[in-house]
Order: structure tokens, then C-alpha cells, then sequence
């Protein structure tokens, strides 16, 4: 039973909407400027377009079968009807499905960005499509010379064009738009501009005395009606005011009297169309614009009240929250705190491995290798240089995998202490890129805690990193001295420079590493660009002097 009713009620749209395009059809037929099938008073274009945009796709044949009907009671064969009548089908489907997929239409045209894309999308492009199809018909069928494709084509674009712009808008906002309630005042003021609207349209468009003079000027006087309308009464307004204004232009203008008349019939009508579309569009804007306006100025106002009451709450719960966030500092820290000794003594692990047993297999390879290549050499056999190369490359891999463990964790800084794990990451850095690197390690400086250690080792690792990377810097210089009580750590470059606030949200995780390891150093870090304009890292932290053990000499 539901079905059937769906199916009735489809049928009944379907006939409706023929029946309507028709009827709009034989109206702007009248006008017709190019034989009995172009005009530019087209309001089927708007119809069509509401009708698939209010009812959707399933709509199309009642539009085709409107337009075939309208066509062929001109006189055009069958088959010329039938194609114009299809131009107009896809030229609506396309334009409802530019709207709903590419800027999400909605109907109401309450958003300037709907009032954009209706003029783009649907009057100036999908209108194309019904204008090259139906001029090309004509063209086919021997009804319009191929010559005059051009401005017959420009015709039916604008006559097209209004049908959208004037049509569509007002019953989109007819159909969507609630009826609304005025007040005796606001009923007084709308019946005082409809009465204005008239007496201010006939005045302009039915006086012989402007006719044939081109005086355009004069047709600028019903723009502050429109003005009005679109401020006053939103869209509905704006839509009813403009229909009035192009139905009285229009009547004036075949009459032979008002602004737009000139020589030619035809030309006449090109400049009452141009001039409709320009005020539809300009309505239509203004009356979304201000309407966002003032929806925008009530989201302030309650945005503000909410705000209010919020700071209010938020001042309660942050008294609150305080002393969570010490607590969760604290919990923070330890967790940093565990997860680096976690990954230090991961990367330890990788790194013993590597060195202790990748590397200890490489080298068996490469003593195998090298038996191997004597014996080949001993033969002259011809795959002696293969082998030598095979060693080559085995030695290599011995001298990157010792680079990666030491980079993983620095045996140096194990069994040796500090200083000399920096002088050997400054021996590693001399070289790259053609960066000279130095140390300067104040022998008073001795570090008891192995934690603190590898805390300042990363630092300085990371800061040449960076430096490396990023600093185009020529000379690097490390100094590990005793200040006021404290130890200080430096890392300099003579390079770029950068500022640490420039680092974009969600980067720079090597700034927050420096960071998290100063911090459990108990000390602070500075980056400022130095006297050469390069960049200083400086972590300062208490003194340690207690006696290193475990350690060989250095």
C-alpha cells in the first residue's frame, strides 16, 4: 500500500511539473526572439532546477516531458523536440548536482556561499549545457544558420540565465522558508514597499519618454527597493521584489516604453535580461549577507553569555585542577623519567648487539673473505678482484655497524666517563659537511651518576644533529666548564640562527627531547643565537663531585 502511494505521489509530481513547465514555457515563448523556440524570457530553467533540487533525480522525466511538449507545440519535428527537450533535463541535472556535491546546497540560500554557487554553477554553467544542445539542434536541423550559431547561442544562455537567477530563487525560498508572522508594523512597511515597488516600476518602465534613448541610468532607481527588501524581509523580500520589478521591465519593454527600448525588439530584450540578472543577483546577495550578518551577531551574543557563565565555572574547577596538574607534573616527570632509561637501556641492548654479535660475524666473514680472496690470488683465478671487492664491502659494513652501535650507546662513555665520549662524538662530527668541531672540557668537571651522563651526552648529540642538519654552520663548538657552583654544558655554531618560537605545533620534537632531559637534569636550558649569529644551546645543572667509579683511567 505504501508503495503504490509512493508511486502515485511520484506520477502526480511528474505530471505537475510537466504541466508547469509547459505552461512557464508557452509564457516565455511569447517573447520568443528567434523564430517561435528562443527567448529571453525563459522561467522553465528555474522550475526545472527546483524541482529536481526539491524533489530529486526521479523528477527528470516530468522535466523532459514538459520541455518535449513545449518545443514540439512550437512546430519542431519530433526528433528536434526530443533533443532540446533532453539539453534541458541534463542541463537542471547537472546544475542541482554541481550544487549538492561540490558546495553542499542547501535550499533556504541563507549562506552567501549557496548564493555564490547558485550564480556560478547552475546560472552560468549548467545553462550551457541546454544552450549548446538546443542551438546545436537548431543548427542540425536547418532552423537557425550556422553563421548566427553564436548569438543565438548567447540568447538562449541569458534567457536561461534568468530563469535561475529570478525563478529558482524565489521558489526555492517560497517553498523552504516559513511563512512569517508579522507584526501590524512590518505588515504596514511590506504593503508600503509593494506599493512603491509598482508606482516606481511603472513610473520607470512604462514611459514612452525614456524609450529609444538607451537612458539605463533611469532603471537604477528600483535598486534601493531591492535594498530595502533584502534588508527588511531577508530573501523573500529580496526574490518577491525583483519578480514584480522584471515582470513589470518586461511588460514595459514590449510595450515600447521605459529605459531598455531601443531600435531592435531583440536588442531591447538583451538589455532588459542583462539588467534583471544583475538586479537578482545583487538581491540575492545582499539578503544572504545580511542575514548572515545578523545570524553571526546572535552567535556572538550568546557566545558571550555561555562565555560568561563558563569562566565562572571554570574559575571553581581551576582551584580544582591545580593541584591535579602538580600531581600529574610530578607522575609526568617520573614517566619521562622511565621512559628514556627504558629506551637508553634499549638502544644499550641494540647496540651491544650490534657490536658484539653482528659485528663479530661480519668480521668472521670478512676473515673467511680474505682466505678466500688469497686463495683465488694464489690460483690467478679471474674472480680474485670480486672477492677483494666482497671484502671491501664486508669491511664497510664492519665500520657502519660499529658507527650505529656507538651511536646507539657510546661504549666510551661507559667505561671512560664523559669528556672522552664527547671527544669522540667531536672527532665523529669533523669532517661532515665540512664542519670543523671542537671541545673544550674543563677537566674539574666530573659527573658521578650515569644517568646524568647519557642525559648530557643526548644533549649534545641532539644539538649537533640539528646543527648538522639544519644550521649551515662551518664550526661547532662544545664546552663543558664549571660555573657559580653548577656545571654548564654548550653546544656553539657560527650558522643560520633560528628562533625556537618559530617552530610550527607538533614539530621540533627534538626541542622537547632537549627539554625533557634538562629537566630531569634538575637544571635548565637556554637557546639564543650567539655573536657569530649562529645558535647556543645551554643546559646549566648542579654539580656533581662525587669519584667516578667503575671506570678505567682516562
Amino acid at each position: 500500500m505504501r508503495h503504490r502511494e509512493t508511486a502515485a505521489l511520484l506520477i502526480a509530481r511528474l505530471i505537475g511539473v510537466a504541466l508547469l513547465y509547459f505552461a512557464t514555457a508557452q509564457l516565455g515563448l511569447a517573447f520568443a526572439v528567434v523564430g517561435d523556440t528562443v527567448t529571453l524570457f525563459w522561467p522553465p530553467s528555474g522550475i526545472a532546477l527546483v524541482a529536481v533540487l526539491v524533489f530529486g533525480y526521479r523528477i527528470a522525466p516530468g522535466i523532459f516531458l514538459g520541455a518535449f511538449l513545449a518545443n514540439a507545440w512550437t512546430g519542431l519535428p519530433i526528433l528536434l523536440a526530443a533533443s532540446i527537450g533532453v539539453g534541458n533535463m541534463v542541463a537542471a541535472l547537472a546544475g542541482a548536482s554541481l550544487l549538492q556535491h561540490l558546495v553542499g546546497f542547501r535550499n533556504t540560500l541563507e549562506r552567501v556561499r549557496d548564493v555564490f554557487a547558485l550564480i556560478l554553477l547552475a546560472a552560468f554553467l549548467s545553462t550551457t549545457l541546454s544552450a549548446f544542445a538546443g542551438v546545436a539542434t537548431l543548427t542540425l536541423g536547418g532552423i537557425v544558420p550556422f553563421g548566427d550559431y553564436a548569438a543565438v547561442w548567447l540568447k538562449w544562455w541569458l534567457g536561461d540565465m534568468m530563469g535561475v537567477l529570478v525563478v529558482a530563487p524565489l521558489l526555492l525560498v517560497w517553498l523552504t522558508h516559513a511563512w512569517p508572522v508579522l507584526s501590524p508594523v512590518r505588515t504596514l512597511e511590506a504593503a508600503g514597499l509593494f506599493t512603491m515597488v509598482l508606482l516606481v516600476g511603472y513610473m520607470i518602465f512604462a514611459t514612452p519618454q525614456l524609450a529609444g534613448h538607451g537612458y539605463y541610468p533611469a532603471a537604477l532607481a528600483v535598486f534601493p527597493l531591492v535594498i530595502w527588501g533584502a534588508l527588511r524581509f531577508d530573501h523573500r523580500g529580496a526574490t518577491l521584489v525583483t519578480a514584480v520589478i522584471s515582470l513589470l521591465a518586461i511588460w514595459g519593454t514590449t510595450q515600447g516604453t521605459g529605459p531598455f527600448v531601443v531600435g531592435s525588439p531583440v536588442d531591447s530584450l538583451v538589455g532588459w535580461v542583462l539588467f534583471v540578472n544583475l538586479l537578482a543577483v545583487s538581491g540575492l546577495l545582499l539578503a544572504a549577507g545580511s542575514l548572515e550578518q545578523r545570524r553571526q551577531q546572535a552567535q556572538i551574543r550568546c557566545a558571550h553569555d555561555e562565555l560568561e557563565q563558563r569562566v565562572q565555572q571554570r574559575t571553581e574547577e581551576l582551584a580544582r585542577s591545580n593541584a591535579r596538574m602538580q600531581d600529574e607534573m610530578a607522575e609526568r616527570q617520573r614517566l619521562e623519567t622511565a621512559l628514556m632509561q627504558a629506551s637508553e637501556a634499549q638502544q644499550k641492548s641494540i647496540g651491544a648487539e650490534l657490536h658484539d654479535g653482528l659485528g663479530q660475524q661480519l668480521t668472521s666473514i670478512a676473515f673467511l673473505g680474505a682466505a678466500l680472496q688469497q686463495k683465488l690470488e694464489d690460483r690467478e683465478h679471474p674472480e680474485t678482484a670480486a672477492a677483494q671487492r666482497i671484502v671491501e664491502l664486508v669491511n664497510e659494513s664492519i665500520d657502519m655497524t660499529r658507527r650505529v652501535a656507538c651511536g646507539l650507546y657510546p661504549l666510551m662513555l661507559e667505561f671512560r666517563g664523559l669528556a672522552p665520549a664527547l671527544e669522540q662524538l667531536t672527532n665523529n662530527t669533523r669532517g661532515l659537511k665540512g664542519m670543523d668541531c671542537t671541545l673544550n672540557a674543563d677537566p674539574k668537571v666530573r659527573v658521578s651518576d650515569p644517568q646524568t651522563e647519557i642525559n648530557l651526552y643526548r644533549i649534545a648529540q641532539e644539538a649537533i644533529n640539528n646543527a648538522v642538519r639544519h644550521s649551515q654552520a662551518r664550526h661547532l663548538r662544545i664546552d663543558l666548564t664549571s660555573v657559580d657552583g653548577n656545571d654548564r654544558l654548550a653546544i656553539a655554531d657560527d650558522g643560520i640562527g633560528f628562533d625556537p618560537a618559530d617552530i610550527e605545533p607538533g614539530r621540533g620534537l627534538g626541542m622537547h627531547s632537549l627539554r625533557a632531559r634538562a629537566s630531569l637534569l634538575g637544571g635548565s636550558l637556554e637557546i639564543k643565537r650567539n655573536a657569530h649569529g649562529g645558535t647556543t644551546i645551554t643546559v646549566v645543572y648542579p654539580a656533581q663531585r662525587g669519584e667516578l667509579s667503575g671506570r678505567r683511567p682516562d
